[in-house]
């Protein structure tokens, strides 16, 4: 059917005619009002003119989605302890080690990343030499160390007079001499240090420990070692 007209004819006060480019239908030209579409977060013209009957709403699923202002951070937060998900081992085994001062052996695998240190694995008096130990026998189920973390006291550095050496072993037999050396490094020695190595994993382990540097003199303390296994 072809479109008719619904445009008036006023003699005494003429008035353009214009057709509707979406149904054809001729209408006033002033009648005919341009469609608006969504364009991000602003709305653009088309340079289509409809009739009122033609007349789209505007489409809500193709305007930008405006986010809300970030929250307000709060003071003094107690945040969950999502550390303790990054160490699945560390609640199997038995703790092996000289730095049995303090919190003990244990403290060093409770899943706390954050206590003072009279809480932590600790000596009051280092051993001289790279014999400071805080380790895990992982009894008949061998380990595949893929990394491990190391951090120090929330109130102290791992060795109180300041930077060490480390090492991360792991060995088959109890006997110390055994002990292959697995990563090494140095602390920055600043309270609470956070340190992460990512080992290349090859060979499981029954036994894993970290071996601190000390002065023979000052603390020196492990607030949580945390090994993660390969897989």
């Amino acid at each position: 059917m072809r479109p008719h007209s619904r445009a008036l004819v006023d003699r005494r006060n003429p008035r353009a005619w214009g057709v509707c480019d979406r149904c054809g239908f001729t209408y006033n030209l002033d009648e005919l009002q341009y469609q608006y579409l969504w364009a991000g977060a602003r709305t653009a013209r088309t340079n289509s003119k409809v009739c009122w009957y033609c007349m789209d709403v505007l489409q809500e699923q193709i305007r930008s989605i405006v986010l809300p202002a970030d929250p307000v951070p709060v003071e003094n937060p107690r945040p969950e302890r999502y550390l303790i998900a990054d160490n699945p081992i560390s609640s199997i085994g038995t703790s092996i080690g000289t730095m049995i001062q303090g919190g003990g052996l244990n403290a060093a695998f409770d899943g706390n990343p954050s206590k003072p240190f009279a809480w932590c694995a600790a000596s009051y008096t280092s051993i001289l030499g790279v014999n400071n130990i805080v380790g895990r026998n992982w009894g008949n189920s061998p380990v595949v160390a893929a990394s491990f973390t190391l951090i120090a006291p929330n109130n102290a550095p791992f060795l109180g007079s300041g930077t060490t050496s480390f090492a991360f072993q792991g060995s088959n037999s109890p006997v110390p001499i055994s002990f292959t050396t697995l990563a090494t490094g140095s602390t920055v020695g600043t309270v609470g240090e956070i340190i992460t190595v990512t080992l290349v994993p090859a060979t499981a382990y029954q036994y894993h420990q970290i071996v601190l540097n000390g002065d023979g003199t000052s603390s020196i303390a492990l607030c949580q070692l945390q090994i993660n296994q390969a897989g």
